[in-house]
């Protein structure tokens, strides 16, 4: 039976390439892990002032995320010791999703706290400017069950979008691409929260008449109760109440410049994107002036996280 010999010279050849590929890894995550850390304890010190000043009680079921966290980090732990640079990367950027996700999620009720009047009538008459009404949409996608499950499959699909974006890019190695990703998501998060907290609105069915979905129903109750007097438990269940902007259409758009960076798919992808910020009309959950804000959002934020990781790049 033969039994391969290893020669000395390639246990130093992968010994420095383990090394090359460690310190490759250091120098481009680096300050892209320094941003994102001061980012968190911001947020983290934000949600726990903020919280107490509006009198939102639970916050604290956000931060119980630690066997997740833990388990994530020593997965990284073995990705680096291997190493697996693109399993390592990816990785790093699931916990910062991880983490980010839930720091974020508190700021949006907070804003939902804000003793702002609520501006749907507003939002409705400024679409009606621009000649768009959800309740025709509504009233003409449901004249065909294909056309009405495409944009419901459209409207549900941003969710796996993201988790492919996070998971996929660097993994075939476009994990500037998923770190824009990230980094832009979480601006956008925290600029829509700040516009909601300035021009809250509940959404469309509260001005139009359409039947409201029980989710829509359950929104509305709970964004009530965030504008009631007296403390308000966090419902996790209903995290997702910001109307003007439109998240889901900027979140959409992150996803699709990130994933473009698969050149074959960009047409389909876009498409897909397009289906997505029309979907938010035709299933009742937006104004048509929610999908411009979404989209003006999402420009804003691509453009800083871009300046931001290319001065991380300088570094």
């Amino acid at each position: 039976m033969h039994v391969p010999t290893i020669q000395p010279g390639t246990l130093v050849s992968r010994a420095a390439k383990s090394i090359r590929a460690r310190l490759s890894l250091a120098q481009s995550a680096t300050p892209f892990n320094i941003t994102l850390l001061s980012i968190l304890v911001m947020l983290f010190f934000a949600d726990i002032v903020l919280s107490q000043f509006v009198h939102l009680t639970g916050i604290s079921i956000f931060i119980e995320v630690w066997p997740e966290t833990l388990f994530l980090f020593l997965c990284l732990l073995y990705c680096v010791l291997r190493p697996l640079p693109r399993l390592v990367e990816t990785t790093e950027l699931v916990i910062w999703s991880v983490l980010l996700s839930n720091a974020l999620s508190p700021l949006v009720l907070i804003a939902g706290r804000s003793p702002r009047p609520l501006v749907d009538q507003d939002l409705m008459l400024i679409d009606r400017r621009m000649h768009i009404s959800t309740e025709f949409f509504i009233y003409l996608v449901d004249q065909s069950h294909v056309l009405k499950l495409i944009f419901v499959l459209a409207y549900s699909s941003v969710g796996p979008l993201a988790v492919i974006t996070i998971l996929a890019l660097p993994f075939f190695g476009y994990a500037h691409a998923t770190r824009r990703f990230v980094l832009g998501t979480t601006l956008t998060l925290i600029l829509s929260s700040a516009i909601f907290a300035l021009w809250p609105a509940i959404g469309p069915w509260t001005t139009q008449s359409f039947r409201p979905t029980s989710e829509q129903i359950g929104v509305a109750s709970y964004l009530m109760r965030l504008k009631s007097p007296g403390p308000v438990e966090v419902d996790l269940i209903h995290v997702g109440i910001i109307s003007f902007p439109s998240f889901h259409v900027a979140l959409a758009i992150l996803c699709g410049v990130a994933l473009g960076s698969f050149r074959r798919i960009r047409v389909w992808l876009w498409i897909l994107i397009g289906l997505v910020c029309i979907s938010t009309v035709t299933t009742g959950w937006h104004y048509g002036i929610d999908v411009l804000g979404g989209i003006v959002v999402a420009v804003v934020s691509i453009a800083v996280a871009g300046w931001i990781l290319q001065s991380n790049c300088k570094l």
